[in-house]
C-alpha cells in the first residue's frame, strides 16, 4: 500500500508540474501578445535616438516585422517551456534561429540606403546610379551570407558545389546554354559599368536611344529604364545603349528652332521686305531667344508661295520649357502676319477643261 501511495503521489506531482509548465508557457505567450507592440516601439525609439531621427515609430518599415518577431519569440519560449519531446524542441530552435537571422538581415538591409549614415561615410558617390547599384549589391551580398550561415551553421547541411559543377560540365547542351547566358550577362554588366563610369547620362536626363526617348528613372548594371512622354516605362538593355548612338537632350545649353513661313504670291515685294525686318526685330526682342542666332531670310519662291526661312536658338534646353517658348514664337509670327494683313499660302492647283476645239480656264 505504501508503494502504491508513493507511486500515485509521484504521478500526481508529475502531472501538476506539467500543468504548471503549460500555464507558464501560455502565460509567456499571452505576455508577448500584449506587449509585442510596446517592445517594437522601444527598440525603434532607441534606434531613432542613436540616429537622431524624429519619425513616429509606427511609421518605421521595421514596426510590423518587429511585432511579428516578438510574437514568434513568445511562441518559441512557450514551446521550450511546455512538456514536449526533445526532437520537437530542436526543430523549433532551428526554425526560430532561422527567423532571427532573417529579421536581423532584413533590419540591416533596410539600413543600407543612400541616405544612411554608414553608407554616406564609406561608400557615398556623386553618381546616384552608382549609389543605387552599390546599395543593391551590398544588400545582395548580405542575404547570400545570411543564407550560407543558416544552411551551414544552423542546419549543418554541406552543399557539394564541386559535384554540381561536375554534373553541369557533363551536360554538353546545358553547359553551352549556361555559357551563352553567362556571356550575355557579362556583356550587360560590362556595358552597365561603361555607362556608370563614362556617364553619358544620369538619372533625370531626357535621352533618345534609337526609336525610344524619355526621362531616365533607373540605371543598373544590366539595363536602363526610361519613362516616355506617355508615362510608359521602357527597359533598354545596356548592351543596346553602348552599341548605338545616344542623344542626351539635357546636355544642351540651347535648342534649335526653325520654320518656314509661306506667304501668298500676291504679297507685294515691299511688304515681304518689311515683314522680314519686323520678324527679325520681334524675335531678337524675345527674352527666350538668343539674339545673335536669329536669321530671317527669303529662302525661295515656289509655284504657290514666297518662302521665308526662320532660324534661331532658344535658351530653354528642357523639352517642356522649349515647347512653351516655341509656342510663344509661333504665336508672335501669326500675330505679325495678321497685323500686316498678309495671307499665308496654301497648296493650289490649276485645272484646264477642254471643250471641243477651244479651251477654257478655271
Amino acid at each position: 500500500m505504501e508503494e502504491l501511495r508513493e507511486m500515485l503521489t509521484s504521478i500526481d506531482l508529475e502531472n501538476l508540474l506539467k500543468i504548471f509548465d503549460i500555464q507558464i508557457g501560455l502565460g509567456v505567450l499571452v505576455f508577448f501578445i500584449i506587449f509585442k507592440s510596446l517592445f517594437a516601439k522601444i527598440l525603434i525609439k532607441v534606434y531613432y535616438k542613436l540616429t537622431k531621427n524624429k519619425k513616429n515609430p509606427k511609421d518605421s518599415t521595421m514596426y510590423k516585422p518587429l511585432n511579428w518577431f516578438f510574437l514568434l519569440l513568445g511562441i518559441f519560449l512557450m514551446i521550450n517551456i511546455l512538456p514536449t519531446s526533445k526532437r520537437f524542441i530542436l526543430i523549433s530552435n532551428a526554425v526560430f534561429e532561422t527567423i532571427v537571422v532573417y529579421y536581423i538581415t532584413k533590419a540591416i538591409s533596410t539600413l543600407i540606403t543612400e541616405d544612411s549614415i554608414v553608407y554616406k561615410k564609406f561608400f557615398k558617390s556623386e553618381n546616384k546610379a552608382i549609389n543605387k547599384f552599390t546599395c543593391k549589391l551590398l544588400r545582395g551580398i548580405l542575404w547570400i551570407i545570411s543564407f550560407i550561415f543558416v544552411v551551414k551553421k544552423i542546419y549543418g547541411w554541406n552543399i557539394d558545389f564541386g559535384g554540381i559543377g561536375t554534373l553541369v560540365t557533363g551536360l554538353g547542351i546545358g553547359s553551352a546554354a549556361i555559357a551563352l547566358a553567362a556571356q550575355d550577362m557579362v556583356k550587360g554588366v560590362l556595358s552597365g559599368a561603361a555607362i556608370l563610369t563614362d556617364k553619358p547620362f544620369v538619372i533625370g536626363d531626357w535621352i533618345e536611344v534609337g526609336e525610344f526617348q524619355g526621362t531616365v528613372i533607373d540605371i543598373t548594371f544590366r539595363s536602363t529604364r526610361i519613362k516616355a512622354a506617355n508615362n510608359t516605362v521602357i527597359t533598354i538593355p545596356n548592351s543596346t545603349i553602348t552599341s548605338t548612338s545616344v542623344i542626351n537632350w539635357n546636355r544642351l545649353t540651347s535648342r534649335r528652332f526653325d520654320c518656314i513661313l509661306n506667304l501668298s504670291l500676291e504679297t507685294p515685294s515691299e511688304k515681304v521686305r518689311k515683314v522680314v525686318k519686323e520678324i527679325k526685330l520681334v524675335l531678337q526682342n524675345n527674352p527666350e531667344v538668343i539674339k545673335e542666332t536669329v536669321e530671317v531670310n527669303v529662302d525661295a519662291i515656289s509655284s504657290c508661295s514666297t518662302d521665308i526661312k526662320i532660324f534661331l536658338y532658344v535658351r530653354q534646353s528642357e523639352y517642356v520649357k522649349f515647347l512653351k517658348a516655341k509656342q510663344d514664337i509661333l504665336c508672335s509670327l501669326l500675330f505679325l502676319v495678321e497685323k500686316e494683313n498678309i495671307d499665308l499660302a496654301y497648296p493650289t492647283q490649276t485645272l484646264y477643261v477642254r471643250e471641243g476645239k477651244g479651251e477654257s480656264e478655271e
